[in-house]
């Protein structure tokens, strides 16, 4: 049964995994930690988190700020800016909170948001148990994902018809529907940081954690659909070929996330 936390004034929905008899622990597997992309929020794990605590696994799934559930930025700020520093210290509110070694998931523009956390966490000293990059933009080193900055002078918003075609491929029209409901705007701020010019530059040595980077083969957002991230991280690289961009609401999500979690399993018995 999973429950909602307020961190910071951050939206955080935990879903506990049932403990062993008697041993008070997960059978030593880390918690995930969530992160959603641009425009999303904690809601879109809501199948992940549905699934997970059957399987064994604890996970925390987060709205960053100024987005469903959590705290608001003035208008301004989140027009002209915003950071990705900004989402990243955001999940380091629930890394710190969560307090163990975690496998962290970022999704689309929450991959940026989750590889700056990871390079500045480690930094300070922190540890992670992994890093998982769902259809991912990359570190600036791999070049300009546009062609051109967003005007900041309203927030990134796509219609209906755009989203659907752009996130979603074999998702059950239920699921699809659900979500395009729920989707809010972006900070034009962020998109550009990410995915214009010298984007949010990453030495891959800044990433002292196992790397998972997973793509979509119908993916019609700016993300890469190659191995380029997981060559740049010396990491795995698994591709969705049936999925789009939503890969955590497509209608593979199922056996993606077993293949994710047998990949995390692999890191944890190495380790």
């Amino acid at each position: 049964m999973s429950e909602t936390l307020t961190l910071d004034g951050l939206h955080v929905v935990h879903a506990p995994a049932p403990t062993a008899p008697g041993t008070g622990n997960h059978g030593g597997r880390p918690p995930l930690l969530l992160v959603h992309g641009a425009g999303h929020g904690a809601w879109c794990w809501e199948l992940w988190q549905e699934r997970l605590p059957g399987l064994g696994w604890e996970s925390y799934a987060l709205s960053l700020r100024n987005h469903p559930g959590s705290r608001a930025v003035e208008r301004q700020t989140f027009l002209e800016r915003l950071r990705v520093e900004d989402y990243a210290d955001d999940v380091a509110t629930v890394a710190r909170h969560i307090a163990r070694p975690c496998v962290v998931v970022g999704h689309s523009m929450g991959g940026i948001v989750v590889q700056r956390f990871a390079a500045r966490y480690g930094a300070e000293g922190g540890a992670l148990a992994g890093l998982v990059l769902l259809a991912s933009v990359g570190p600036g080193q791999l070049g300009p994902l546009r062609p051109a900055p967003l005007p900041t002078d309203q927030p990134y918003t796509l219609s209906r018809e755009v989203a659907a075609e752009r996130y979603f491929h074999t998702a059950r029209p239920d699921v699809r529907e659900r979500a395009l409901e729920r989707l809010v705007p972006e900070s034009p701020a962020v998109m550009n940081q990410s995915t214009v010019g010298a984007g949010v530059p990453i030495a891959p040595e800044e990433i002292a954690c196992p790397v998972l980077v997973v793509t979509a083969g119908h993916d019609r957002s700016v993300a890469p659909r190659d191995g380029r991230i997981a060559d740049y991280y010396g990491g795995q690289w698994l591709h969705d070929a049936e999925d789009g961009h939503d890969v955590m609401l497509e209608g593979g999500w199922a056996a993606l996330l077993a293949r994710i979690l047998a990949w995390a399993d692999a890191q944890a018995g190495r380790a």
